[in-house]
C-alpha cells in the first residue's frame, strides 16, 4: 500500500451510529467527509431560495421565452411545469443520499463506481457544470456591459481587443466572474446566505417588471390570447429539452442537501423551489415575451433576438428606471445561479480528485473559477445554436449517472451505506482495483444510445428524449448485470 494510504486521520461517525474510522490521507478532505450533524442547519426555506435564485437565469428566461413563440403562453407554461415537475422525483432520489449520509456528489457515486471508478462521473459532471459556468459569466458580463452601456454611451468606444472581446465588454466580463468568486470564496455557508436574499429580491423585481407589462397590454388577456398547436412529439421534445437544462442539478444536489436538517425540509423545499418558483419564474419570463409579442410585434422568425434578456432591457431604455432595474435584477439572478448551480460542483469535484492538492475550498473555487475561462465562450455563444444543440447531449451522460446513481442506493442497498469504506481502499466499495466496471458499461450503453440519435437522423428521437432515455435505460441495466452476478 502506497505510503500516503498508510498514515491515516482519525473520524467521528458517530453521529450516523457507525463509530469512528481512520481514512488514509490520501483519501481524505475535509469538506468530502461526512457533515458533523451540528453543522447540518439548512431548513426549507434555504431549499426554496437556494431554487429561486438557480431558477432565475438567462438561459432559463430565454428557454421559456422561445417556448413562448413556438407555442404560445399556455402551452409554454405547462411545457415548463410538467418538465421540472418529473425533475423533482430525481432531485429528492439522489438528494436523499446527501441528508441521510452528509455527503457530496464526488463522495455519493462511489458505492456505485468505486473509489477510483467515481473520478469518470465526477469528472463528466466537472465539464459540463464548468461549461455552464462559462455560459452564465460571459451572460453576465454583457448583462453588465449593456447596462453602462445605456446610461453612458461612451463606455462602447473601448473597442481595443481583449481575448476575442471588444475592451468594454471584457472589462464586464471580468467584473462579473470576479462578482462569482467573491461570493463562493467563503464556502456553502456564504453561498446559502447570498442566496436567501437573491431568490426573494429577484422574483419581486422581475415580477414588477411583468405586472409593468400588464399595465401597458391593458390587461392580462391581451398577453395570453397568442396560442399556436403543437403536435405530441413536439411537446414531448420540448419537455425533453427543458429537463436537460437542470441534468447537473439531479447529479450535485447531495452537495447541497448534506446539510439538511432533515429528509423532510429537503423534500418540502425542493417542492416548493423546483415546480413552484421556478414554474413562477418561467410564468413571469413567458408573460414579459408575450408582452413583446403583443406591444411591439415582434414576429415569431426574430424571437431569438428577443428573448434575450439584454435585447429586452434595450426595449426599455425609454424608461431608465425600468432599464437600471432589469439590469441589475438580471446581474444578481445571473451570479444566483451560476454560484449554487455551475460552480458549487466543480469545486467538490476538484477536491475530491485532489485532495490532497486542494485542501481548502477557498483555493479549489479559485481554480474552477480560472479552469472556466478555458472555455472561452466570447468565441462561441453568440452561435446559438451552440448551447441548445449540446442540452439533450449533456442531460444524455448525467443522466445515465442519475439511473445508477438511483438504482444502486434505493434498491439495491435500501439507501444503506458503510461511510468508512468510502474512503478507504480494499473495503466494499474498492471493486476492482477501485472501479466497478459493470456500472463503466451501464454508463457507456445509456449514453451512446442518445448519442446515436444524434449522429443517425432516422434516430433522432433517441436524442430528443435524450435524459429521460438515458437514466431508464442505466436504471434497468444496472440493475440487470447485478442481479446475474448475483445468480452465479
Amino acid at each position: 500500500m502506497a505510503q500516503e494510504e498508510v498514515s491515516g486521520v482519525n473520524v467521528d461517525l458517530s453521529d450516523y451510529g457507525q463509530g469512528r474510522a481512520v481514512i488514509p490521507s490520501g483519501y481524505y478532505n475535509e469538506n468530502l467527509i461526512p457533515v458533523p450533524k451540528a453543522l447540518k442547519n439548512w431548513n426549507w426555506v434555504n431549499y426554496s431560495t437556494i431554487w429561486a435564485g438557480m431558477s432565475h437565469n438567462v438561459v432559463a428566461f430565454e428557454l421559456a421565452g422561445l417556448l413562448t413563440f413556438q407555442f404560445g403562453a399556455p402551452l409554454a407554461l405547462f411545457i415548463v411545469g410538467f418538465a421540472y415537475g418529473t425533475l423533482l422525483i430525481a432531485l429528492y432520489l439522489n438528494g436523499h443520499i446527501g441528508a441521510k449520509w452528509g455527503i457530496p456528489y464526488p463522495v455519493a457515486v462511489r458505492p456505485m463506481f468505486g473509489l477510483k471508478g467515481s473520478n469518470i462521473p465526477v469528472i463528466m459532471r466537472a465539464l459540463v457544470a464548468l461549461f455552464w459556468f462559462a455560459v452564465q459569466t460571459y451572460v453576465g458580463g454583457t448583462l453588465i456591459d449593456a447596462v453602462i452601456s445605456v446610461f453612458y454611451p461612451s463606455w462602447e468606444s473601448l473597442t481595443l481587443n481583449v481575448l476575442g472581446m471588444p475592451e468594454h465588454l471584457a472589462i464586464s466580463f471580468f467584473i462579473f466572474w470576479v462578482l462569482n468568486v467573491i461570493v463562493l470564496f467563503r464556502g456553502m455557508n456564504e453561498v446559502k446566505n447570498f442566496e436567501l436574499i437573491a431568490g426573494p429580491l429577484i422574483v419581486a423585481t422581475l415580477g414588477g417588471l411583468f405586472a409593468y407589462g400588464i399595465q401597458q397590454a391593458h390587461g392580462l388577456g391581451p398577453l395570453f390570447s397568442v396560442t399556436h398547436s403543437a403536435t405530441p412529439s413536439q411537446i414531448g421534445l420540448a419537455i425533453a429539452s427543458m429537463a436537460g437544462v437542470w441534468a447537473t442539478l439531479v447529479l450535485n444536489i447531495p452537495d447541497f442537501t448534506r446539510f439538511s436538517r432533515s429528509q423532510k425540509d429537503q423534500l418540502i423545499g425542493q417542492a416548493i423551489g423546483l415546480p413552484i418558483v421556478v414554474t413562477l419564474f418561467s410564468f413571469i419570463a413567458i408573460g414579459i415575451t408575450s408582452t413583446m409579442i403583443y406591444l411591439y410585434h415582434i414576429p415569431s422568425s426574430e424571437a431569438v433576438e428577443y428573448v434575450n434578456p439584454v435585447n429586452i432591457m434595450y426595449l426599455f431604455t425609454d424608461n431608465p428606471f425600468l432599464t437600471l432595474l432589469t439590469g441589475i435584477s438580471l446581474v444578481i439572478a445571473t451570479v444566483s445561479v451560476n454560484v449554487a448551480a455551475n460552480i458549487v460542483s466543480p469545486v467538490y469535484d476538484l477536491i475530491a480528485l485532489f485532495p490532497r492538492k486542494l485542501k481548502s475550498w477557498s483555493i479549489s473555487a479559485i481554480v474552477a473559477a480560472i479552469v472556466a475561462l478555458f472555455y472561452v465562450p466570447q468565441l462561441w455563444f453568440n452561435n446559438a445554436s451552440t448551447i441548445f444543440n449540446f442540452l439533450n447531449v449533456i442531460g444524455a451522460g448525467l443522466g445515465a449517472i442519475a439511473g445508477i446513481m438511483i438504482a444502486d442506493y434505493w434498491i439495491m442497498r435500501k439507501t444503506n451505506i458503510k461511510l468508512a469504506d468510502l474512503f478507504i481502499p480494499r473495503g466494499e466499495y474498492w471493486y476492482s482495483e477501485g472501479i466497478n466496471w459493470k456500472a463503466i458499461l451501464v454508463l457507456a450503453i445509456a449514453f451512446g444510445i442518445p448519442i446515436i440519435g444524434f449522429i443517425v437522423p432516422p434516430l433522432s428521437s433517441l436524442y430528443d428524449y435524450g435524459w429521460y432515455i438515458s437514466v431508464s435505460v442505466s436504471l434497468i441495466l444496472y440493475l440487470i448485470l447485478n442481479n446475474k452476478t448475483r445468480n452465479k
